[in-house]
């Protein structure tokens, strides 16, 4: 049986790919994937597999002086905090391991690529890149629901996100 998979469940078939020659990790191996994954995300900001198992989710903190996000694993553990800086121009995220708020947790920041975008495009400088080449770029796809993210201010894709409309059942 699959990790993951619950019982009496089959495995679903997937592709191979050749293995990422230098992966980066950014919050742990463990969220490396070698092949496509589909993930559904719902109102609440819940990301689940296929089968429905949670395997991340978005908190906010509210009545808070910073805008900030929590993605949590399953089991509620904070892998990372996202504070919005106040006062900046481009609208820069920071990205913190964990809880803490410490420069040498800063796993990345993002910031809009240029001030003024008719469609979103974000730079994303790893905790460790000082520069003015991002490692990755994200940018919108032909609709608000779908986006790429493409290695540094290449045109080399390395994901592609789309979001699909969940309906409820009432």
């Amino acid at each position: 049986m699959a990790t993951g998979q619950a019982p009496g469940n089959p495995v679903p078939a997937m592709r191979t790919y050749p293995p990422v020659e230098h992966p980066v990790v950014v919050i742990g191996s463990q969220y490396l994937a070698q092949y496509p994954v589909e993930l559904a995300v719902n109102s609440d900001f819940k990301v689940s597999d296929i089968n429905g198992t949670l395997i991340l989710q978005v908190k906010s903190k509210l009545l808070s002086l910073h805008d900030r996000r929590f993605l949590k694993d399953a089991a509620g553990n904070t892998l990372v905090n996202l504070r919005q800086k106040i006062r900046t121009m481009h609208g820069r995220w920071e990205a913190f391991r964990g809880e803490s708020k410490e420069k040498s947790d800063l796993l990345f920041t993002a910031k809009q690529s240029k001030l003024f975008q008719s469609k979103t495009e974000l730079d994303v400088f790893l905790g460790n890149n000082k520069g003015e080449v991002p490692d990755f770029k994200v940018k919108e796809g032909y609709s608000e629901s779908s986006c790429s993210i493409l290695l540094g201010d290449s045109n080399t894709m390395l994901a592609q996100v789309t979001l699909t409309k969940l309906i409820s059942e009432i």
